[in-house]
């Protein structure tokens, strides 16, 4: 499969609000794929759109090979997901909640177990895995969200904000986890304010401004593009090219 994530003219609009205004992107196996911009421009809209949570007005959605639109089930059975913000599973604990994201997903425990503690093991959730996820700090939850969507070894990996209040340590064992996942032929977008993890992790990137992405490539190659010099980070690039507006 030469293209593992393909997004082609998404256009969304909230109450005739343009968000989203022809955005276009692929990503291929082993690709991992940063989708940057401020606050607003539209990232959160396109990773729900990704995972069918939110219908685009025009466009086409393709993961794995399947339409989203039409073929949804086949496209998410082969997808894991971080949403942003996570709702309905407070009263879970975090073993159930790992369980119960196992059971919708077809897998048998006894056969993910020993990768899920593993999993476990190294982001240091193992004094949390009988406690309330309600009762959990915001980056306990992430933890929590990142396993549950890579114990399948998803093919198709969705990510928004993955790493929001993960200690420095989870950071790590998150990039060191991902970027095997991506070894392994996964292919990987995601959407993170910290442009740390986004420059030691992504293989390109794309800034998505005001509902279109206004560049796309490597990092080297969008450092080129905004001319900014081979020593600027990812965050002058950024800023220069969004003209410093938030994120």
């Amino acid at each position: 499969m030469s293209t593992a994530i393909l997004v082609e003219g998404l256009v969304k609009s909230y109450n005739r609000v343009p968000v989203l205004r022809g955005v276009s992107f692929s990503v291929r196996p082993g690709e991992v794929y940063g989708l940057l911009g401020p606050n607003g421009a539209g990232k959160t809209t396109t990773l729900k759109s990704l995972v069918g949570l939110v219908r685009p007005d025009d466009g086409r959605i393709e993961l794995c090979g399947y339409n989203v639109a039409t073929h949804r089930l086949q496209a998410l059975s082969c997808t894991g997901y971080v949403p942003e913000l996570t709702v309905g599973f407070d009263y879970l604990s975090v073993r159930e909640f790992l369980e119960f994201v196992s059971s919708l997903r077809g897998l048998r425990w006894a056969e993910i177990e020993d990768y899920v503690e593993r999993l476990v093991n190294l982001f240091e959730l193992e004094r949390y895995m009988d406690e309330f996820m309600g009762k959990l700090s915001r980056g306990t939850v992430q933890k929590a969200l990142v396993i549950s969507a890579l114990m399948s070894r998803p093919k198709v990996l969705v990510m928004d904000e993955p790493t929001s209040g993960m200690d420095p340590e989870s950071q790590r064992v998150f990039r060191e986890e991902v970027s095997r996942l991506a070894r392994e032929g996964a292919a990987v977008v995601l959407s993170s304010h910290l442009l740390y993890n986004v420059e030691r992790l992504c293989t390109r990137v794309g800034i998505l401004h005001k509902g279109v992405i206004i560049t796309e490539g490597s990092i080297d190659e969008i450092r080129r593009k905004a001319a900014t010099g081979e020593n600027s980070t990812l965050e002058d690039v950024f800023l220069l090219l969004t003209r410093g507006e938030g994120y």
